[in-house]
């Protein structure tokens, strides 16, 4: 087995595991994790935040955009264009449509400077506490984190954190991974 194959059959299992999360306990880590973040220096410091609109799989992102506004931090989402990842201000009145794999994404909108984000929640199936990260197999995180010069920071529900991901050269390792305090 390479390591491509080993990484689609980890994703696959992550996927399995995720969808068959409680949804009381699933809420219970998610305010956990809610909680911690907004109490996190990196967040707190931040003007200017990038987030995934959530997938139903995932832990809900709604609640974090929510108080972002509230605290009127800047919210950008990403949106794939010409196989590459912008990121967008998403605002209230945003419109929102199915982009690439069914994901949804802002209508239009122009790339906001990589470099001005101070804060990327960075989305996956799996995480390391050392920052290891296996995503959903694009590579669009890798290769836009790549030259990134702002935080990073992850959000793991206990049944994405995991002992050991297979990685490679091209994988990059985000900074902090969160996970719920039992």
């Amino acid at each position: 087995m390479t390591i491509i194959d080993d990484k689609q059959a980890l994703r696959d299992q992550q996927k399995t595991r995720l969808a068959a999360i409680d949804p009381a306990e699933k809420k219970e880590q998610s305010l956990s994790l809610y909680r911690q973040l907004f109490e996190n220096l990196d967040w707190q410091s931040s003007d200017r935040v990038a987030i995934t609109l959530s997938l139903p799989l995932e832990l809900s992102t709604r609640p974090i955009i929510q108080q972002a506004w509230e605290l009127d931090k800047h919210v950008f989402v990403p949106k794939i264009v010409d196989k590459k990842m912008i990121f967008v201000e998403f605002t209230e009145t945003t419109k929102i449509i199915k982009g690439k794999m069914s994901i949804s994404e802002p209508e239009g909108a122009a790339a906001f400077p990589k470099n001005d984000i101070d804060l990327m929640i960075v989305p996956g199936l799996a995480f390391t506490k050392t920052g290891k990260r296996l995503g959903f197999g694009a590579g669009y995180y890798d290769r836009y984190l790549s030259d990134y010069s702002g935080k990073t920071l992850s959000l793991a529900l206990n049944d994405q954190l995991l002992a050991a991901i297979p990685t490679d050269k091209l994988d990059v390792r985000v900074q902090q991974v969160l996970a719920p305090e039992n």
